[in-house]
């Protein structure tokens, strides 16, 4: 595998590109305006964050227009970022954000969307483009995402696939966007978009270079799934999948929410963390006996190792060569510093069986 290093931060190139991406990336999912949008992070503490991110080599940057519920904000929160930094510190930034899924226009607090404010057709994909690149306040997107796959009640697209892929490809060729990737897709997604795009695109450069999806020790299978199914799936077949195409996989969720970070112990679950105060079913989700029992393992192997239980779980991922950068989402600088440590834990095969055993993956190689 080829490395660089920045600021003493590993890189690596992002797929069959010659894009380089920090191993730690920085995921803006709760960034935003927290006095309405339900983000954790505002300017203040935000632009504390990102400066800090810069100084670490930390230079893979992670938003999409629909985060914190449809309001775009984060990507406003990026976008006053790079306003008051200039220039030179965009351009050292590697910048990506995701559009399919819709967003409000700033201090809308509700919106009904149409039909065509959504989804992946070429009037969306066109003016979606355009909204990013407002609210970023920026002239070009480094890695542009179709966020969610827009489908049907029966699974199908909703758009044709060359109607899509031709659109993106435009935005490519009007320097809107360098490079493109997918997101929360399967294997027979990627593949049937990759064969439409090869047939649209204007030369053989235009290729899908990534493929963002959810994948940490926790829920290993949960990569090859598709929706809310984080049961049934083929890990293994979708790791091929992705090495043979030459596609990097970026996970997002790397900590599980914080599970991986050892803050829920068996008789010591923190109260005040995020599983618990965001309701829902996180807690039935992540909080169960299989899941505290993997921690315990997991958290005596990195005290063994001398890391964090962070630092192991995101080191875990970068031990796969098809991954170039993993996406942790911070609200702390002391987060993001812990977590610029992680590429400095290796493992051996030892180490690796290991933890495979611990994970229960009958048959795991």
């Amino acid at each position: 595998m080829m490395k660089k290093t920045f600021l003493k931060m590993p890189m690596r190139r992002m797929g069959d590109s010659g894009l380089w991406v920090s191993e730690i990336g920085l995921g803006l999912w709760k960034w935003g305006d927290p006095t309405y949008d339900g983000s954790r992070v505002g300017d203040h503490g935000g632009f504390s964050i990102l400066d800090r991110a810069r100084e670490l080599g930390v230079i893979h940057w992670d938003t999409a227009s629909s985060y914190n519920m449809q309001s775009g904000n984060s990507e406003r929160l990026l976008g006053r970022y790079f306003a008051s930094r200039g220039s030179r510190v965009r351009d050292k930034i590697v910048l990506a954000t995701k559009v399919s899924n819709p967003a409000r226009e700033e201090h809308e607090t509700e919106r009904e969307f149409s039909p065509n404010e959504r989804g992946s057709n070429r009037k969306y994909i066109l003016q979606g483009v355009d909204d990013c690149l407002r609210r970023l306040q920026t002239d070009r997107i480094d890695v542009l995402y179709l966020h969610q796959p827009s489908l049907m009640e029966d699974g199908t697209w909703e758009t044709p696939l060359d109607e899509t892929w031709a659109a993106m490809d435009d935005i490519i060729t009007r320097g809107k966007a360098l490079y493109i990737a997918v997101s929360n897709r399967t294997v027979a997604q990627i593949r049937e978009e990759s064969e439409v795009l090869s047939q649209v695109a204007s030369n053989p450069s235009r290729r899908i270079i990534a493929v963002q999806n959810w994948y940490n020790l926790a829920e290993r299978v949960k990569v090859s799934t598709e929706g809310e199914n984080r049961l049934e799936g083929n890990e293994r077949l979708f790791l091929r999948f992705v090495r043979e195409r030459r596609i990097g996989l970026v996970p997002f969720f790397p900590l599980a929410s914080g599970l991986l970070t050892g803050r829920y112990r068996k008789g010591n679950i923190d109260e005040t963390g995020r599983i618990i105060q965001d309701g829902g079913n996180w807690k039935d989700m992540f909080l169960t006996e299989r899941n505290l029992n993997l921690v315990e393992g997991l958290a005596a192997l990195a005290e063994k190792k001398g890391c964090s239980m962070a630092q192991f779980a995101i080191a875990w991922l970068l031990s796969h060569e098809v991954v170039p950068s993993v996406i942790a989402g911070v609200t702390k600088i002391s987060q993001l510093e812990d977590n610029a440590g992680a590429p400095h834990v290796t493992f051996t095969v030892k180490e690796l069986s290991e933890i495979n055993r611990l994970c229960k993956y009958a048959g795991l190689k």
